[in-house]
């Protein structure tokens, strides 16, 4: 069964600023994929900054994704959870940080979304692909 999508894109909401959030690692490898998303996003959100935070284990922190952001002007903030499923720290620690950040900049308004992996075309995406790796002939 399929879960209800928690996308924003269908307000008629528009943002300044979108910081990506993901768990974060000691290891670089890890990380690489999320910095090239991050890049890839600030080339189609053209005049919009993005940014890139991790919970734990690597920077830049979450205070310091939204101190740039901030910098930068922003004053309507997406918070993307780069997540598959809305767990522990999407329910919890991303509103935690979310609500300092609230008290630390009180002219900025925060959005957080849901968890990037329960959008339906994020589920989609990675079950083509499981379906392309399960039928190709190695």
């Amino acid at each position: 069964m399929r879960r209800k999508s928690t996308t924003l894109g269908r307000m008629a909401e528009t943002f300044d600023a979108v910081i990506l959030i993901a768990h974060g690692a000691r290891d670089e490898r890890w990380m690489q994929p999320f910095r090239a998303m991050r890049s890839e996003l600030a080339e189609k959100l053209r005049g919009r900054t993005v940014a890139l935070a991790f919970l734990e284990f690597a920077a830049p922190t979450f205070a310091e994704a939204v101190d740039e952001v901030c910098g930068a002007k922003a004053r309507k903030i997406l918070v993307a959870p780069i997540f598959l499923s809305g767990g522990g720290h999407v329910a919890k620690d991303v509103p935690l940080l979310v609500a300092a950040a609230r008290e630390r900049h009180r002219d900025v308004t925060f959005t957080i979304a849901g968890a990037i992996g329960e959008e339906p075309e994020v589920a989609a995406g990675m079950m083509d692909a499981v379906v392309r790796l399960a039928t190709s002939v190695r």
